[in-house]
């Protein structure tokens, strides 16, 4: 197994591998945990040791035993899966055929809860009656959305967040990034290496994710209208690329007021965002306990939300007026000052915003 692209969930990867190797592994594997996590990236570990990828010529992903469905697509239609689909090759084409090379055939659905209802009843059939030498390995945070009985035909793992010291050091080592950065992001990323990898390494990503704090901090005192404001002008839009940059921005604030839970539960060695700490610390005088709570659950209900196709701008308004217009409200606090070198970028003339259009990235 490729142990370097595996960040973390020790015990499921020595069970998967053990499994794997002594030939007891199941024909339907469903792993489940947060985005970011790593589900996809150990699934595709386990299929490279199935299928013995990393001597195959141009590795796991031209192995023709393979099959990888892990696209930008918001939703996985039926013609991605049933034999004879538009988007071929699709997975059943790809699991009735014989084994070519590995003497079994993998396929890997990523983010797996996409699936429509005709194409998880489609999925359903090639459960029912799998093809000889054949595994396949569902991927998704919320395995709730797939129908129970596609869930009650696979093993199941859970893959929890991933430890920061993990994340930090993985990032060092197998990404180069900057210790100090990678120590940063890894306390930032909430557990998910995918998202600490992103935070390091993509321009712009980490001071994004410092501007969606202040703007979130910036409107308290500012009543009814200057919340509606701040949601018209924060919220994305609509698209799959809009819903994930306000899944980002939300993970942000429920970090922030994970911090002011902590600081009110009298447990500061908690916290994570240093740079935030007195206006953490000030939210925690300011607020009762049970108010903050209510805050941090309305933050994850709003990701949720946002994460099953709700409207950007509209949970951005149902959330700002729950937390900043309901009494008591949070106070005021003083900006924070950045790091020069967590500035956010000037944008240039290819990054300047314009309407976006779903994307679609070939398996």
């Amino acid at each position: 197994m490729t142990r370097q692209s595996v960040v973390g969930h020790a015990p499921v990867v020595a069970q998967l591998e053990r499994s794997a190797r002594d030939g007891t592994l199941t024909h339907a594997t469903l792993l489940v945990g947060p985005d970011g996590v790593g589900k996809t990236t150990l699934a595709e570990a386990v299929a490279e040791l199935l299928l013995d990828g990393g001597s195959w010529p141009g590795g796991l992903q031209a192995h023709p035993d393979h099959w990888l469905e892990d696209s930008d697509a918001e939703r996985i239609s039926i013609e991605r899966v049933r034999a004879g689909g538009e988007d071929g090759p699709t997975l059943q084409d790809a699991m009735t055929l014989r084994p070519y090379a590995g003497g079994r055939r993998v396929a890997v659905i990523g983010r797996a809860d996409r699936l429509t209802e005709q194409a998880a009843n489609c999925v359903l059939k090639t459960l029912e009656e799998p093809p000889p030498q054949t595994h396949i390995f569902l991927c998704a945070a919320h395995p709730e959305r797939l129908p129970a009985t596609v869930t009650s035909r696979c093993q199941t793992f859970g893959c929890a967040a991933v430890p920061a010291a993990e994340v930090s050091q993985w990032l060092v080592a197998r990404h180069a990034v900057d210790p100090a950065l990678a120590g940063l992001a890894a306390h930032l990323c909430g557990g998910r290496p995918g998202r600490a990898l992103n935070l390091a390494t993509q321009p712009g990503a980490l001071a994004a994710e410092l501007d969606a704090i202040d703007a979130f901090l910036a409107i308290a005192g500012s009543g009814r209208g200057g919340a509606l404001a701040a949601a018209e002008q924060l919220a994305p839009i609509a698209t799959a690329d809009g819903r994930e940059r306000a899944i980002s921005q939300l993970t942000a604030w429920t970090g922030f007021i994970r911090d002011v839970a902590c600081f009110a539960a009298g447990a500061p060695e908690l916290g994570v965002w240093d740079a935030y700490r007195p206006a953490a610390e000030q939210w925690a005088e300011a607020l009762p306990r049970e108010r903050i709570t209510g805050i941090l659950a309305r933050c994850v209900e709003s990701a949720d939300q946002l994460a099953q196709y709700a409207v950007p701008r509209l949970c951005y308004e149902a959330l700002f007026l729950d937390t900043f217009t309901t009494t008591p409200a949070p106070p005021r606090v003083s900006p924070v000052l950045r790091d020069p070198a967590l500035a956010s970028p000037a944008p240039t003339e290819s990054q300047t915003p314009r309407p976006a259009r779903p994307r679609r990235r070939r398996a």
